[in-house]
């Protein structure tokens, strides 16, 4: 396996060289259905046979690409760390809290809503069950999210917008679990219910995103700055 560190600390690779030397559309094809077989079934319930096969490729074929169920698994997600950080790379810490916090907010239901498939499984990789992956994955989807956090709240407190004694560190982590609350409320029924449940609506009701994140903007807002 052709697995390293990228130089940023976090970035690994859990393929082979050989499934790099196939064509890309091979590659897609069989990348998607890992996907779809992860989302709807979990890691868990991921048959290789059957994936292989509904891949249209032998079990030596796969193993030769990824040598374990993980190293796929682990791929997918790595997939999409790549979109989410596509997603927010180009937010300016320097723009103010509360313009950058209400766009991560749209951002991440904007990926939800792009992604459903990928956000089942980056929850499906967030579980306890599957801590054996965690020192694999080496943090990787949260330090994205996490520095860009501290820099928003670090720039917004050196401007006097947000308060002097919050701690960077303790914000970061509750405004990102606000925002996946709401981000696996697009993907997961659990989440959509408890949303609905905790807003007041009837069952079946739809929300309104755009109003839900301006009131979560407010709620930060009022607890942070000054």
């Amino acid at each position: 396996m052709n697995e390293h560190n990228d130089g940023q600390g976090a970035r690994r690779r859990f393929h082979t060289d050989t499934f790099d030397k196939i064509a890309d559309e091979r590659r897609e094809a069989l990348l998607a259905v890992a996907l779809e077989e992860f989302a709807d079934k979990g890691f868990n319930g991921t048959s290789v046979n059957g994936l292989a096969r509904k891949a249209g490729i032998s079990i030596g074929s796969l193993y030769s690409y990824f040598p374990s169920k993980e190293d796929l698994f682990l791929t997918v997600v790595a997939r999409g760390h790549d979109l989410l950080e596509s997603a927010i790379g180009d937010l300016d810490p320097e723009a103010g809290f509360v313009a950058t916090y209400s766009t991560m907010l749209e951002r991440a239901r904007d990926y939800a809503l792009s992604n459903p498939q990928l956000n089942l499984v980056y929850l499906d990789a967030s579980t306890q069950g599957l801590r054996h992956l965690s020192s694999r994955l080496s943090g990787s989807l949260e330090s994205i999210s996490a520095e860009l956090y501290r820099k928003v709240i670090e720039a917004a407190k050196r401007k006097g917008e947000v308060r002097q004694d919050v701690e960077p560190g303790a914000a970061s982590f509750c405004l990102d679990n606000l925002l996946l609350l709401f981000q696996f409320s697009f993907c997961s029924d659990y989440y959509r219910d408890r949303l609905r449940i905790f807003l007041g609506l009837p069952e079946g009701a739809g929300v309104d995103s755009d109003s839900l994140i301006a009131s979560m903007v407010e709620f930060a807002r009022r607890a942070l700055c000054a």
